[in-house]
């Protein structure tokens, strides 16, 4: 490869190992996913470290020039679906070698699959509404917390809330959620403010990012799986400030 197609070809990979990041995958995934792809184009020479905000790499040619480049992770989250796609993309960019021009075209006209709205919003019905009568809810508080449910789904895709730091859009929407679930139960659509609180709840409780911290740690990436943990823990402390606050504005009001 020329020094061109080098840089060309880092800077595809890298974005490979950003959009791993995005979806939440463990950093030594993302770091065995871009050695693979480099070992497949022929360089011996591959180091690679990533943290959830950032993915650096260097490559050694042939002539023993070193190449180097870095990535910005800026937002991340869970999307296992995602993370799938962009796994085969990965396998057949290591069986099949394409061009380095190919492989750029293959890297960056991948766009992210848009699921359905309506298949989404229904999704955190079946979650809010499900989780409530689990825990003891009957079924009028299911469906109390499948509408506020369509609330949540509305402040997170619709009204762009997500763009604000993760710890406050939590607080946010976990106030805005506990105060609906108190205005419907005190109207009668539902009978156990708790239980509809329950179910929505669960829509927020970041479990899967306290399992990836715990996971990160013991695969000896400390700095990564602290921040994700402090990041776990932060998101459980605005979710209960969030529906404790609503309680406490509309509690004595409205029950």
């Amino acid at each position: 490869m020329t020094g061109r197609d080098c840089d060309t070809f880092l800077g595809s990979v890298l974005e490979v190992g950003r959009r791993l990041v995005e979806t939440g995958a463990e950093v030594h995934r993302v770091e065995d996913t871009i050695k693979r792809i480099c070992t497949a184009y022929g360089f011996s020479v591959c180091e690679v470290y990533a943290v959830t905000g950032m993915v650096i790499a260097t490559i050694m040619d042939e002539e023993g020039m070193h190449y180097t480049q870095t990535v910005r992770v800026v937002s991340y989250g869970t999307d296992l679906g995602r993370m799938e796609e962009i796994n085969a993309q990965s396998r057949y960019i290591c069986e099949k070698t394409p061009p380095v021009d190919e492989l750029r075209a293959l890297v960056f006209e991948n766009k992210k699959t848009k699921p359905k709205p309506v298949i989404k919003c229904l999704g955190y019905m079946l979650a809010a509404g499900g989780f409530a009568v689990f825990y003891g809810g009957n079924w009028l508080d299911g469906l109390a917390a499948a509408a506020v449910a369509i609330a949540i789904y509305l402040m997170d895709y619709n009204l762009k809330l997500r763009s604000v730091n993760k710890v406050i859009y939590t607080f946010v929407a976990s106030f805005v959620s506990g105060c609906l679930a108190l205005v419907f139960v005190h109207f009668g659509f539902g009978t156990h403010a708790d239980k509809v609180m329950i179910g929505d709840i669960m829509l927020f409780i970041p479990g899967l990012l306290l399992v990836s911290a715990v996971k990160e740690m013991f695969n000896r990436d400390i700095v990564t799986g602290l921040y994700r943990l402090i990041e776990a823990v932060l998101i459980a402390v605005a979710i209960a400030c969030g529906f404790a606050l609503s309680y406490v504005v509309l509690g004595g009001a409205v029950l």
